[in-house]
């Protein structure tokens, strides 16, 4: 589980890398607590529609099914009306979108309802009614025909609830170039898209005039959502710098709105239909950050809780003989305790089983490794070379300062240093620090790459997953016994 400084740095080379501890909360927002939305709060509409289209598709399949066989009970129309809603939302087509479009759902929505429907006839008991093929084509039929119709129906009211509505969500264009100053003009002409374009912000990119303002640069974004009351991020990627798009993505992880990235017209990288969108023709993308959504950070918690109080529990014999060896051989003062820097750039409290005693506060805080150091005895040596002296860092998860995975902690002298040196190394800070990571897992503890560790810290939090965090804590048990993890 050992990792000891962390490293800086993430593919982009514009991130805020003057920024010390002390202001990373003011540059990237606290991801993981709730924050003033104003003008950025849910909508009704947002929630509404996709709870009446998921209930109208079950509704209609569940009366497709009950008609076609009867049956006591109708478990299997109620199983099939959840089915097709499931298989709908795993496909996407209950999000809310800028254009919404019924020729882009209607080849999915008819699959999904046809196969649901065939799966629960079939499945049903009793006999089949005459003509069964027939009957079966129309009810279905009927069915698809519902839920077409009424997705028509919403999809027209939304862009007229759009076009009529006193005040457009506040867009923010983070761009400066051609595409940027052409989004502003569309935006402003086609009120069924629901957007209002407040200004825009200069990524290092091209300048073109346009009637939006240009209200800041890319450091400035937190500030202006917040001032503006911000509710789509549009990032136009042909306008922003190459070297700054990866920042400028990873800092609207910690802001209180949706983020859209407009690709080139020749971008030929394939984007999931789940998560893509229209403006005008521009195809753009959904940014998804899991980890700002309240189930998973409730899904992620939880997990740390549960297994860091099993462990807690199950190790407590090995947490009494490490402390009595550690005793025995140095005297007072079991446990070692060291600021480090975790989620949000808040300092806490780390503890730790102590392997050695520093000669005074700053070389704890300043020396980057103990590593061959002659004061660390046996105990101290075994201890690092299982992991053990990590094993207090059970309370921490439970307290919440930690989680179980996540980037490694480091101290707050390190954290300015690379900060300051190494673009990037601050944003690791969008989640809470782990006991284990990423990085971990596959090699980088102790004296290696800061930048390669980083970039591996921020590809976990770009693409976390729940069955990503189960896998982390498997491949670190494994390296634990195998000790092939350095």
């Amino acid at each position: 589980m050992r990792a000891q400084g962390l490293s800086p740095s993430i593919d982009s080379g514009a991130a805020p890398a003057d920024l010390v501890p002390g202001e990373f909360a003011a540059a990237v927002p606290h991801p993981l607590v709730p924050r003033r939305r104003g003008a950025t709060g849910p909508r009704v509409l947002a929630v509404l529609f996709p709870v009446v289209l998921a209930v109208v598709d079950g509704w209609a399949v569940a009366v497709a099914v009950a008609v076609l066989r009867p049956a006591p009970g109708g478990a299997l129309p109620g199983a099939a009306a959840v089915a097709v809603v499931a298989c709908n939302a795993a496909g996407g087509l209950y999000r809310t979108r800028r254009s919404p479009s019924l020729l882009a759902d209607a080849p999915a929505l008819l699959a999904r309802t046809l196969l649901v429907a065939a799966l629960a006839t079939v499945l049903m008991p009793g006999p089949a009614h005459g003509g069964a093929a027939a009957a079966w084509l129309g009810a279905v039929g009927a069915a698809a025909a519902v839920s077409l119709g009424f997705r028509a129906f919403t999809n027209a009211a939304v862009r007229t609830y759009r076009c009529r509505r006193a005040r457009s969500r506040a867009a923010l264009i983070v761009g400066t170039g051609a595409t940027a100053a052409h989004l502003v003009d569309v935006l402003r002409e086609r009120g069924e898209l629901g957007l209002a374009a407040v200004g825009r912000v200069a990524a290092g990119g091209p300048e073109t005039a346009a009637p939006a303002p240009v209200l800041g640069e890319v450091s400035d974004l937190p500030a202006l959502v917040d001032e503006y009351g911000v509710d789509t991020l549009v990032i136009v990627a042909e306008d922003v710098h190459p070297a700054s798009l990866d920042a400028v993505l990873r800092i609207s992880f910690g802001l209180p709105c949706e983020t859209l990235l407009v690709q080139p017209p020749s971008d030929v990288v394939p984007v999931a239909p789940a998560r893509r969108e229209y403006l005008a023709g521009l195809p753009c993308a959904r940014v998804d950050w899991r980890l700002r959504e309240p189930a998973a950070r409730c899904a992620k918690r939880l997990l740390d809780l549960v297994v860091a109080s099993v462990l807690l529990l199950l190790s407590a014999p090995v947490l009494v003989l490490c402390g009595l060896a550690v005793r025995l051989e140095g005297g007072p003062g079991v446990l070692f305790r060291q600021r480090r820097i975790g989620c949000g750039g808040e300092e806490f409290v780390l503890l730790k089983f102590r392997t050695l005693k520093p000669a005074d506060e700053e070389e704890s805080d300043t020396r980057w490794t103990v590593a061959g150091d002659d004061r660390m005895g046996r105990v101290g040596r075994f201890l690092r070379a299982t992991s053990l002296d990590e094993l207090p860092q059970l309370w921490n998860v439970i307290r919440g300062d930690m989680s179980l995975v996540g980037p490694r902690p480091e101290r707050p002298h390190f954290v300015e240093q690379f900060s300051r040196s190494c673009p990037g190394y601050m944003l690791r800070h969008r989640v809470p620090a782990g006991m284990t990571g990423w990085a971990q897992v596959h090699g980088f503890r102790g004296d290696t790459s800061i930048e390669l560790r980083a970039r591996l810290d921020n590809y976990y939090i770009d693409h976390w997953s729940f069955t990503g965090d189960l896998k982390i804590l498997l491949l670190t048990v494994r390296a634990m016994v195998c000790r092939d993890a350095g």
